[in-house]
């Protein structure tokens, strides 16, 4: 596949009044995959279809290899595109439609037999090559849309919220097999999502968008431990939203706690009412003896697998949410009285 380093500088695109990307910067470096991850009218999408030349944009460039394709019609870009939709041809067989962006670059038939062959095996396919695709499952018909866009060794592939028309336990297994093959292939990859838990698990970077702009972009683990604003706080996983106040040199004091406030939450005054960003696993079981033992009532227990997540009622707060090993919750049952803390080196707040 070839390489490129995709470039998005000062891209602008407005819908009538409304400002979908608003000075948008974006380096996705050769080889990468980074995902953009919002809400709906974030501009995660338009992003993706000003790359792909599905829409101009106001203003700004975008490159790939320093070179600008601004102006670039879409069918010249070398763009391998992958949508929510399979978009596959119904008249066509499984090969015919892998081998139908080759076909159209008047690629010989022997080369594009081979081709699309080489990547059916590769997205493991091989044996549905006659077939069509209303004889396929929604995983398999996503697999052929995968290996079409890939037929064409594109600079970029560009993945359009792939996989959220498919099944809970199809999407896992294909979500890992995209980013098995992105890495054996070396491809630079650009994918979008309001999907949390796609984009964490599978990129390198992610781009936590709000109103046209970037919030944050960085590794999985920054975004969801060192979250730069109380949005990506609050998007990226769950987090509860307790009352608190922030207190001198820097603390917050919460369910009779002071904990320090994290960098990005420093410019609140001391005795401000404040909303504190308690992660649920930041929540750990303590005796009721202990100093800082907050307690309450179980109202919500819900059961996961290895992990219960319990709803905690405290007079005078909304509910409070622990996510909890299901071996340490067996006995505990929901009317029962129990005491937790915060465990947290610091916190993001919010205004209340």
């Amino acid at each position: 596949m070839k390489k490129g380093e995709l470039v998005l500088k000062n891209v602008s695109k407005k819908f009538g009044e409304v400002k979908a990307l608003d000075k948008l910067d974006l380096v996705i470096k050769s080889g990468e995959l980074v995902a953009l991850l919002g809400p709906s009218g974030c501009g995660k999408t338009t992003a993706l279809r000003i790359v792909a030349g599905l829409e101009h944009h106001d203003s700004g460039s975008i490159k790939i290899n320093d070179q600008n394709i601004s102006g670039v019609p879409a069918h010249q870009r070398n763009m391998g595109m992958v949508f929510q939709a399979y978009s596959l041809f119904p008249n066509l067989t499984v090969l015919e439609n892998v081998a139908f962006g080759l076909k159209m670059r008047k690629v010989s038939k022997e080369k594009q037999q081979k081709k699309s062959i080489e990547l059916l095996e590769l997205v493991g396919l091989p044996t549905q090559k006659n077939r069509f695709p209303h004889q396929l499952s929604g995983g398999q018909q996503q697999r052929v849309a995968l290996a079409r866009a890939l037929a064409i060794e594109p600079s970029v592939l560009l993945l359009d919220e792939p996989l959220s028309a498919l099944d809970a336990q199809v999407r896992t297994n294909l979500r890992d097999e995209i980013r098995r093959l992105q890495l054996s292939l070396g491809i630079t990859t650009l994918f979008v999502t309001h999907d949390q838990e796609e984009a964490m698990s599978m990129a390198d970077r992610v781009g936590v968008m709000r109103n046209g702009k970037l919030e944050q972009i960085g590794v999985p683990s920054d975004l969801y431990n060192k979250p730069a604003t109380p949005f990506v706080a609050s998007f990226v996983g769950i987090a509860n939203r307790i009352p608190a106040e922030v207190t001198g040199k820097g603390n917050v004091k919460v369910l009779g706690q002071k904990i320090a406030l994290s960098e990005f939450s420093m410019e609140f005054d001391d005795g401000k009412k404040v909303n504190a960003l308690v992660r649920p696993e930041s929540l750990h079981l303590v005796s009721e003896s202990d100093p800082e033992a907050t307690n309450g009532i179980v109202a919500i227990k819900s059961f996961l697998g290895p992990l219960t997540k319990i709803g905690v009622a405290i007079e005078g707060y909304p509910i409070v949410h622990l996510n909890l090993a299901s071996k340490d919750v067996k006995r505990i049952e929901i009317g029962d009285r129990i005491s937790f803390k915060i465990a947290a080196d610091e916190l993001m707040v919010e205004s209340a």
